[in-house]
């Protein structure tokens, strides 16, 4: 374990639905929009939010009833209320920041990866200012956290590594190897397994939860982007840009049980609470596939506004 290097700290409101039913919050990069959908009738659109330039990633703050959104083009996160679906602030980061978390255990944490300064930045989400910038690899995409063990893992894209951090303390537990250009990252619910995509080689690096060793390195799709775990822990998930399908694998055995076929250039996916559901974010058909986690296929498709990306957790009550 060795200490982390800190560096230097350098809309509108279209439809406001108080829903209770499981949500997806949607970031559309090319028309600088935020949609949010009713997953329990059909996709129906409950919001439209004008937003600033380019949204990529997003993240639930359930806690504080507000969501945020990442403009790389712009140095900024856009904080929106889950309630009017508001924008009620803008935080100032400069860099770029893409990918982005909330600490749900309590605390006032948000993590957010700049791309330009090789970095993350922690922000308090009560003040929403950035309180710490930690160093690691080049260019640092998705991220993941387990509250439990405390840990945040970065996917970084062009230094072909996991960084392993702790979530409370400026230090680095580990920088695992991982495929070319990892790109998002997902962790197991019962934290035995991280899991990495890397889009220039068609690779799933699957690390150990404990040890951080790499325990396999597993073909997948042309240019595979999004990755999530079944609820149960048995099944990885994974989006493949390039060749527009998802693929299943079995946890235990790493062996490929099927594919699905989705829309045009998939990058997020996300797995309903209840566990029945996939939903995945197709960037260039804009519209979201459904996937039937029973039959593992897809059941619907929804249309959405143009180039949903919603890089992160997407689905919220």
């Amino acid at each position: 374990m060795k200490p982390l290097l800190r560096i230097g700290l350098s809309s509108l409101l279209l439809v406001a639905i108080p829903v209770a039913a499981e949500r997806a919050f949607l970031t559309h990069q090319a028309v600088d929009r935020v949609s949010v959908l009713d997953l329990e009738q059909e996709g129906k659109v409950l919001a439209k939010v004008d937003v600033s330039k380019a949204p990529v990633g997003v993240a639930i703050d359930s806690l504080r009833n507000r969501f945020y959104v990442t403009h790389p083009e712009m140095g900024k996160i856009s904080v929106i209320d889950m309630t009017t679906y508001a924008v009620i602030d803008e935080i100032k980061t400069g860099g770029q920041p893409f990918g982005i978390v909330v600490d749900d255990s309590g605390k006032r944490q948000v993590f957010v990866s700049d791309w330009e300064r090789n970095a993350i930045l922690v922000i308090n989400a009560e003040s929403r200012l950035v309180v710490d910038i930690l160093a690691v690899g080049e260019n640092p995409a998705g991220l993941a956290l387990d509250t439990k063990k405390r840990r945040l893992y970065v996917a970084n894209r062009n230094s072909n590594t996991l960084s392993v951090l702790d979530a409370d303390r400026p230090r680095q537990y580990a920088e695992v190897p991982t495929g070319k250009a990892p790109y998002a990252v997902s962790v197991s619910p019962d934290g035995n397994h991280i899991f990495v995509t890397s889009i220039q080689d068609d690779k799933l690096t699957v690390i150990d939860g404990q040890s951080y060793e790499v325990k396999a390195t597993v073909e997948t799709g042309m240019a595979p982007y999004g990755v999530d775990v079944t609820h149960d822990n048995s099944h990885v998930m994974v989006a493949n840009q390039g060749s527009n399908d998802v693929w299943v694998f079995d946890v235990s055995t790493l062996k490929k049980l099927t594919q699905i076929p989705v829309g045009e250039m998939p990058e997020s996916i996300s797995l309903s609470s209840d566990g029945t559901q996939g939903f995945v974010t197709n960037w260039f058909s804009n519209d979201v596939s459904v996937i039937n986690l029973e039959t593992m296929q897809e059941s619907s498709r929804w249309k959405v506004d143009e180039s949903p990306r919603s890089l992160g957790r997407f689905l919220a009550d």
